[in-house]
Protein backbone atom coordinates (compact mmCIF):
# COMPACT_ATOMS: atom_id res chain seq x y z
CA UNK A 1 0.00 0.00 0.00
CA UNK A 2 1.11 3.67 -0.96
CA UNK A 3 0.90 6.25 1.94
CA UNK A 4 0.67 9.88 1.28
CA UNK A 5 1.12 12.30 3.91
CA UNK A 6 -0.26 15.84 3.35
CA UNK A 7 0.29 19.34 4.58
CA UNK A 8 -0.41 22.45 4.55
CA UNK A 9 2.50 24.63 4.00
CA UNK A 10 2.47 28.46 3.87
CA UNK A 11 -0.87 30.55 4.71
CA UNK A 12 -4.52 28.78 4.52
CA UNK A 13 -7.24 29.85 1.73
CA UNK A 14 -10.51 28.92 1.60
CA UNK A 15 -10.95 25.29 -0.15
CA UNK A 16 -8.41 23.36 1.96
CA UNK A 17 -10.66 20.98 3.67
CA UNK A 18 -12.52 19.68 0.01
CA UNK A 19 -9.05 19.21 -0.96
CA UNK A 20 -8.41 16.49 2.25
CA UNK A 21 -12.06 15.32 0.95
CA UNK A 22 -10.68 14.81 -2.09
CA UNK A 23 -7.72 13.32 -1.27
CA UNK A 24 -9.40 10.49 1.31
CA UNK A 25 -11.84 9.32 -1.00
CA UNK A 26 -9.96 8.95 -4.24
CA UNK A 27 -7.36 7.69 -2.06
CA UNK A 28 -9.20 4.88 -0.66
CA UNK A 29 -10.78 3.57 -4.08
CA UNK A 30 -7.01 3.24 -4.84
CA UNK A 31 -5.85 1.43 -1.95
CA UNK A 32 -3.34 4.74 -1.13
CA UNK A 33 -3.35 5.67 2.50
CA UNK A 34 -3.81 9.64 3.92
CA UNK A 35 -1.92 10.59 6.90
CA UNK A 36 -2.89 14.12 7.77
CA UNK A 37 -0.04 16.11 9.25
CA UNK A 38 -0.79 19.37 11.62
CA UNK A 39 0.67 22.46 11.04
CA UNK A 40 2.73 22.28 8.25
CA UNK A 41 6.52 20.97 8.32
CA UNK A 42 6.23 21.77 11.96
CA UNK A 43 4.11 18.67 12.63
CA UNK A 44 6.18 16.46 9.98
CA UNK A 45 9.07 17.10 12.41
CA UNK A 46 7.44 16.72 15.54
CA UNK A 47 5.82 13.60 14.53
CA UNK A 48 2.38 15.02 14.84
CA UNK A 49 0.21 12.73 12.18
CA UNK A 50 -2.67 10.88 11.69
CA UNK A 51 -4.40 8.09 9.60
CA UNK A 52 -7.08 10.60 7.85
CA UNK A 53 -10.77 8.92 7.24
CA UNK A 54 -13.72 10.27 6.03
CA UNK A 55 -15.20 11.06 9.33
CA UNK A 56 -12.08 13.77 9.64
CA UNK A 57 -13.73 15.52 7.35
CA UNK A 58 -17.42 14.93 7.64
CA UNK A 59 -19.38 18.32 7.66
CA UNK A 60 -15.89 20.21 6.69
CA UNK A 61 -16.48 21.21 3.20
CA UNK A 62 -18.62 24.56 3.47
CA UNK A 63 -15.69 25.22 6.12
CA UNK A 64 -12.68 27.76 5.60
CA UNK A 65 -9.25 27.35 6.97
CA UNK A 66 -8.02 23.78 7.13
CA UNK A 67 -8.34 21.58 10.01
CA UNK A 68 -4.89 20.48 9.74
CA UNK A 69 -3.93 23.81 10.87
CA UNK A 70 -1.14 25.70 8.62
CA UNK A 71 2.70 27.07 9.24
CA UNK A 72 5.29 28.67 7.38
CA UNK A 73 7.89 26.56 9.38
CA UNK A 74 11.41 25.35 7.37
CA UNK A 75 12.77 22.47 8.31
CA UNK A 76 16.22 23.41 6.25
CA UNK A 77 16.56 26.04 9.17
CA UNK A 78 17.87 23.90 11.60
CA UNK A 79 20.10 20.55 10.53
CA UNK A 80 18.29 18.76 13.04
CA UNK A 81 14.77 19.05 12.34
CA UNK A 82 15.70 18.18 8.61
CA UNK A 83 16.94 15.06 10.00
CA UNK A 84 13.92 14.51 12.12
CA UNK A 85 11.63 15.02 8.82
CA UNK A 86 13.51 12.32 7.14
CA UNK A 87 13.53 9.67 9.77
CA UNK A 88 9.86 10.40 9.78
CA UNK A 89 9.22 10.01 6.68
CA UNK A 90 10.96 6.66 6.34
CA UNK A 91 9.54 5.25 9.84
CA UNK A 92 5.96 6.03 8.10
CA UNK A 93 7.34 4.63 4.77
CA UNK A 94 5.54 7.63 3.22
CA UNK A 95 5.67 6.93 -0.48
CA UNK A 96 5.50 11.27 -0.79
CA UNK A 97 4.08 14.25 0.44
CA UNK A 98 1.31 16.44 -0.76
CA UNK A 99 2.04 19.85 -0.13
CA UNK A 100 -1.16 22.27 -0.27
CA UNK A 101 0.67 25.48 -0.86
CA UNK A 102 1.88 28.27 -2.97
CA UNK A 103 5.49 29.93 -3.48
CA UNK A 104 6.45 29.11 0.29
CA UNK A 105 6.33 25.65 0.01
CA UNK A 106 7.57 25.03 -3.70
CA UNK A 107 11.10 26.21 -1.87
CA UNK A 108 11.12 23.68 0.58
CA UNK A 109 9.96 20.81 -2.12
CA UNK A 110 12.51 21.92 -4.35
CA UNK A 111 15.32 20.80 -1.55
CA UNK A 112 12.80 17.98 -0.47
CA UNK A 113 13.49 16.40 -3.90
CA UNK A 114 17.22 17.18 -3.93
CA UNK A 115 17.65 15.15 -0.34
CA UNK A 116 15.70 11.80 -1.92
CA UNK A 117 12.15 13.12 -0.43
CA UNK A 118 9.00 13.08 -3.34
CA UNK A 119 5.64 14.95 -3.76
CA UNK A 120 3.27 16.41 -5.64
CA UNK A 121 2.02 20.43 -4.99
CA UNK A 122 -1.15 21.14 -5.41
CA UNK A 123 -1.68 25.55 -5.77
CA UNK A 124 -3.11 26.95 -2.46
CA UNK A 125 -3.18 31.01 -2.37
CA UNK A 126 -5.69 33.48 -2.94
CA UNK A 127 -2.70 35.47 -4.54
CA UNK A 128 -2.88 33.49 -7.98
CA UNK A 129 0.53 34.29 -8.52
CA UNK A 130 1.90 30.74 -9.66
CA UNK A 131 3.70 30.84 -12.12
CA UNK A 132 2.49 26.86 -13.21
CA UNK A 133 -1.08 27.05 -13.05
CA UNK A 134 -3.89 29.65 -14.39
CA UNK A 135 -5.73 29.67 -11.17
CA UNK A 136 -4.94 28.33 -7.66
CA UNK A 137 -7.33 27.11 -4.76
CA UNK A 138 -9.05 30.11 -3.01
CA UNK A 139 -8.22 32.60 -5.47
CA UNK A 140 -12.12 33.37 -6.41
CA UNK A 141 -13.45 32.59 -2.43
CA UNK A 142 -10.58 35.73 -1.39
CA UNK A 143 -11.42 37.41 -4.78
CA UNK A 144 -15.53 37.50 -3.65
CA UNK A 145 -14.63 38.76 -0.13
CA UNK A 146 -12.82 41.86 -1.91
CA UNK A 147 -15.75 42.57 -4.48
CA UNK A 148 -18.29 42.04 -1.26
CA UNK A 149 -16.12 44.31 0.16
CA UNK A 150 -16.36 47.33 -2.16
CA UNK A 151 -19.77 47.13 -2.84
CA UNK A 152 -20.65 47.71 1.07
CA UNK A 153 -17.85 50.10 1.03
CA UNK A 154 -20.07 52.64 -1.94
CA UNK A 155 -22.71 53.29 0.20
CA UNK A 156 -21.22 54.58 3.03
CA UNK A 157 -18.40 56.08 1.16
CA UNK A 158 -20.98 58.03 -1.07
CA UNK A 159 -23.26 59.42 2.37
CA UNK A 160 -20.19 60.49 4.02
CA UNK A 161 -18.95 61.94 1.18
CA UNK A 162 -15.10 60.81 1.67
CA UNK A 163 -12.42 58.61 0.05
CA UNK A 164 -11.57 55.20 0.98
CA UNK A 165 -8.40 53.90 0.27
CA UNK A 166 -8.34 49.86 0.37
CA UNK A 167 -5.60 47.71 1.23
CA UNK A 168 -6.29 44.40 -0.39
CA UNK A 169 -3.25 41.40 -0.44
CA UNK A 170 -1.59 39.49 -3.31
CA UNK A 171 1.45 39.55 -2.01
CA UNK A 172 4.01 40.73 -4.91
CA UNK A 173 1.19 40.14 -7.90
CA UNK A 174 -1.95 42.18 -9.00
CA UNK A 175 -4.37 40.00 -9.31
CA UNK A 176 -6.75 40.49 -6.43
CA UNK A 177 -6.45 43.99 -6.56
CA UNK A 178 -6.90 44.63 -10.44
CA UNK A 179 -9.93 41.85 -10.74
CA UNK A 180 -11.82 42.82 -7.59
CA UNK A 181 -11.20 46.27 -7.66
CA UNK A 182 -12.41 46.15 -11.18
CA UNK A 183 -15.61 44.15 -10.24
CA UNK A 184 -16.30 46.35 -6.98
CA UNK A 185 -16.50 49.44 -9.12
CA UNK A 186 -12.98 50.64 -7.59
CA UNK A 187 -12.49 55.01 -8.60
CA UNK A 188 -8.42 53.65 -9.01
CA UNK A 189 -6.43 51.00 -8.50
CA UNK A 190 -2.45 50.59 -8.08
CA UNK A 191 -0.87 47.12 -8.19
CA UNK A 192 3.03 45.89 -8.10
CA UNK A 193 3.19 45.77 -11.68
CA UNK A 194 2.08 49.36 -12.38
CA UNK A 195 4.09 52.42 -12.09
CA UNK A 196 2.06 54.71 -9.53
CA UNK A 197 1.26 57.66 -10.85
CA UNK A 198 0.26 59.84 -7.74
CA UNK A 199 -0.85 62.45 -9.91
CA UNK A 200 -3.00 60.64 -11.68
CA UNK A 201 -4.79 59.27 -8.93
CA UNK A 202 -5.65 62.97 -7.10
CA UNK A 203 -6.90 64.10 -11.13
CA UNK A 204 -9.62 61.37 -10.50
CA UNK A 205 -10.37 62.26 -7.50
CA UNK A 206 -11.20 65.72 -8.23
CA UNK A 207 -12.85 64.68 -11.68
CA UNK A 208 -15.26 63.07 -9.76
CA UNK A 209 -16.31 65.84 -8.01
CA UNK A 210 -16.63 68.19 -10.36
CA UNK A 211 -19.09 65.74 -12.01
CA UNK A 212 -20.93 65.54 -8.65
CA UNK A 213 -19.45 62.10 -7.07
CA UNK A 214 -18.18 63.15 -3.96
CA UNK A 215 -16.70 60.14 -3.27
CA UNK A 216 -14.04 57.49 -4.75
CA UNK A 217 -12.95 54.13 -3.83
CA UNK A 218 -8.99 53.91 -3.76
CA UNK A 219 -8.04 50.17 -4.14
CA UNK A 220 -3.94 49.60 -3.38
CA UNK A 221 -2.19 46.33 -3.36
CA UNK A 222 -0.56 45.69 -0.18
CA UNK A 223 3.13 45.56 -1.75
CA UNK A 224 2.38 47.93 -4.28
CA UNK A 225 5.97 49.83 -5.21
CA UNK A 226 4.80 53.27 -4.18
CA UNK A 227 6.95 56.58 -5.54
CA UNK A 228 8.67 58.79 -3.06
CA UNK A 229 6.41 61.04 -3.67
CA UNK A 230 3.79 59.04 -1.73
CA UNK A 231 6.35 57.36 0.88
CA UNK A 232 7.26 60.16 2.12
CA UNK A 233 4.73 60.50 4.55
CA UNK A 234 6.47 57.75 6.61
CA UNK A 235 10.12 59.61 7.20
CA UNK A 236 10.85 60.12 10.61
CA UNK A 237 8.31 57.82 11.96
CA UNK A 238 9.74 55.43 14.89
CA UNK A 239 7.91 52.10 13.66
CA UNK A 240 7.55 52.82 9.60
CA UNK A 241 6.72 49.42 9.38
CA UNK A 242 3.44 49.90 11.20
CA UNK A 243 2.02 52.22 8.70
CA UNK A 244 0.51 50.35 5.89
CA UNK A 245 0.45 51.20 2.29
CA UNK A 246 -3.09 52.14 2.38
CA UNK A 247 -1.92 54.11 5.64
CA UNK A 248 0.48 56.27 3.17
CA UNK A 249 -1.76 56.73 0.27
CA UNK A 250 -4.39 58.36 2.09
CA UNK A 251 -2.54 60.48 4.17
CA UNK A 252 -1.09 61.99 0.45
CA UNK A 253 -4.67 62.23 -0.62
CA UNK A 254 -5.16 64.11 2.69
CA UNK A 255 -2.38 66.43 2.15
CA UNK A 256 -3.06 67.27 -1.28
CA UNK A 257 -6.88 68.17 -0.46
CA UNK A 258 -8.65 70.37 0.89
CA UNK A 259 -8.72 70.58 4.88
CA UNK A 260 -11.98 69.58 5.77
CA UNK A 261 -12.08 66.36 2.95
CA UNK A 262 -12.35 62.89 4.36
CA UNK A 263 -10.55 59.77 3.85
CA UNK A 264 -10.59 56.77 5.62
CA UNK A 265 -8.70 53.11 5.60
CA UNK A 266 -9.45 49.72 5.52
CA UNK A 267 -7.06 47.21 5.49
CA UNK A 268 -8.97 44.04 4.44
CA UNK A 269 -6.35 41.77 5.20
CA UNK A 270 -6.87 38.39 6.72
CA UNK A 271 -10.71 38.71 5.87
CA UNK A 272 -9.53 37.51 2.04
CA UNK A 273 -8.32 34.37 3.66
CA UNK A 274 -11.41 33.31 5.70
CA UNK A 275 -15.23 32.39 4.75
CA UNK A 276 -16.61 29.46 2.76
CA UNK A 277 -15.38 28.88 -0.11
CA UNK A 278 -17.03 29.28 -3.31
CA UNK A 279 -18.66 26.28 -5.77
CA UNK A 280 -15.38 27.08 -8.36
CA UNK A 281 -12.40 26.71 -5.60
CA UNK A 282 -14.38 23.13 -4.32
CA UNK A 283 -14.36 22.24 -7.45
CA UNK A 284 -11.04 22.80 -7.84
CA UNK A 285 -10.18 21.22 -4.73
CA UNK A 286 -11.81 18.32 -5.77
CA UNK A 287 -9.85 18.13 -8.88
CA UNK A 288 -6.85 18.59 -8.04
CA UNK A 289 -6.72 16.08 -4.90
CA UNK A 290 -8.27 13.47 -6.70
CA UNK A 291 -5.83 14.12 -9.71
CA UNK A 292 -2.69 14.16 -6.85
CA UNK A 293 -3.67 10.76 -6.12
CA UNK A 294 -3.58 9.51 -9.49
CA UNK A 295 -0.11 10.97 -9.81
CA UNK A 296 1.18 9.31 -6.84
CA UNK A 297 -0.30 5.90 -8.23
CA UNK A 298 1.43 6.02 -11.42
CA UNK A 299 4.53 7.48 -9.99
CA UNK A 300 4.68 10.68 -11.24
CA UNK A 301 5.80 12.64 -8.32
CA UNK A 302 7.92 15.79 -7.89
CA UNK A 303 5.49 18.24 -9.99
CA UNK A 304 3.90 20.75 -9.26
CA UNK A 305 0.02 20.51 -10.58
CA UNK A 306 -1.93 22.80 -12.05
CA UNK A 307 -4.76 24.14 -13.62
CA UNK A 308 -5.30 24.93 -17.73
CA UNK A 309 -8.59 25.93 -19.05
CA UNK A 310 -10.42 23.28 -17.30
CA UNK A 311 -7.59 20.19 -17.64
CA UNK A 312 -5.10 19.67 -14.81
CA UNK A 313 -1.57 19.85 -15.82
CA UNK A 314 1.90 19.87 -14.48
CA UNK A 315 5.06 21.10 -14.12
CA UNK A 316 8.35 19.38 -12.68
CA UNK A 317 10.51 20.84 -9.85
CA UNK A 318 13.07 22.78 -11.20
CA UNK A 319 13.33 26.64 -10.21
CA UNK A 320 10.64 27.80 -12.75
CA UNK A 321 8.28 26.60 -9.86
CA UNK A 322 9.45 29.84 -7.63
CA UNK A 323 8.62 32.66 -10.46
CA UNK A 324 6.52 35.25 -9.88
CA UNK A 325 3.07 35.52 -12.19
CA UNK A 326 2.22 38.74 -13.03
CA UNK A 327 -0.49 40.13 -14.20
CA UNK A 328 -0.74 40.93 -17.86
CA UNK A 329 -0.60 44.44 -18.74
CA UNK A 330 -3.68 44.20 -20.88
CA UNK A 331 -5.61 43.39 -17.07
CA UNK A 332 -4.60 46.67 -15.92
CA UNK A 333 -5.42 48.64 -18.75
CA UNK A 334 -8.78 46.91 -18.74
CA UNK A 335 -9.21 47.46 -15.54
CA UNK A 336 -8.21 51.40 -16.67
CA UNK A 337 -11.59 51.93 -18.53
CA UNK A 338 -13.29 51.90 -15.53
CA UNK A 339 -11.78 54.91 -13.62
Amino acid sequence: MKRIAVLNVGGDCPGLNAVLRALIVKGAEEDIEIIGVYDGFKGLVEDRMFIMTKEHVSGKLPEGGVILGSSKFDPYNNSEDIKKLKRNVQDYQITALVLLTGHTGAKIALRLKEDGISSVIIPATIDNDLNWTHMSIGFLTGLQTVTTALDYLHSTASSGHRVIVVEVGGDEAGWLAAIGGMAGGADYIMVPEVEVNPQEMLANINRRYKFGKRFSIIVVEEKCKLPQEITKVAEGIKAPHLITVCDMVAEYIRENMPKDFDCQTLNLGYMQRGGSPLAFDRFLAFKFGISAIEYVKRGEVNVALGLNGFDISHMPYSEDILINREIRPGLYEMAKLFF
